[in-house]
């Protein structure tokens, strides 16, 4: 009670804040991959958006050999992991562009098929505020999982470009 008198004493007064907060241009912080704000960096946009790509593109794979065991729920599968994945390439853009002290909206370009490709290079080769900026504080460096995720997307990238080349070739004449 006595906590609650000496907080309560004076209801008019202004409310005490720290207004220094974030202020610091030296500050960094540590993004993460299911985190909806905070600015991301071009290494992390790479690895966070092309790495689960793979998966998805595994499990869709596994869940062809299933489809025969459950159909419902293979189909539902097959229709919700690519879903996932675009919301996890929204928002990754979205951070993306916090970096970049851009506005939000320019992310609605990544639901424009032919546009999204050129927009993903953009944000992907543009370079962000060095600084901290209207949007909170610059990324923290990459860490080595970071380094070892674009070690380990730059070979699947190219690697994947030939068999897709392949399987358009010859798709007409598979049937």
């Amino acid at each position: 009670m006595r906590g609650m008198k000496k907080t309560m004493s004076n209801l008019y007064a202004a409310p005490a804040a720290d207004m220094n907060v974030d202020t610091d241009p030296g500050a960094t912080y540590m993004p993460t991959i299911l985190a909806f704000r905070g600015r991301l960096g071009r290494l992390r946009l790479l690895v966070y958006t092309v790495l689960p790509m793979f998966a998805v593109f595994i499990l869709l794979a596994l869940l062809v050999f299933l489809r025969g065991r459950a159909p419902v729920a293979t189909v539902a599968m097959a229709r919700l992991l690519p879903l996932l994945w675009l919301v996890l390439v929204i928002v990754t853009t979205l951070r993306r562009l916090d970096d970049m002290n851009y506005a939000r909206w320019w992310g609605l370009l990544m639901l424009v098929p032919p546009v999204n490709v050129l927009v993903w290079f953009y944000l992907l080769f543009v370079a962000g505020s060095e600084t901290a900026n209207e949007r909170g504080p610059a990324p923290a460096p990459n860490t080595v999982m970071v380094k070892l995720g674009v070690v380990l997307v730059v070979p699947l990238l190219l690697g994947s470009v030939w068999p897709a080349y392949m399987l358009y070739s010859f798709y007409p004449f598979m049937r």
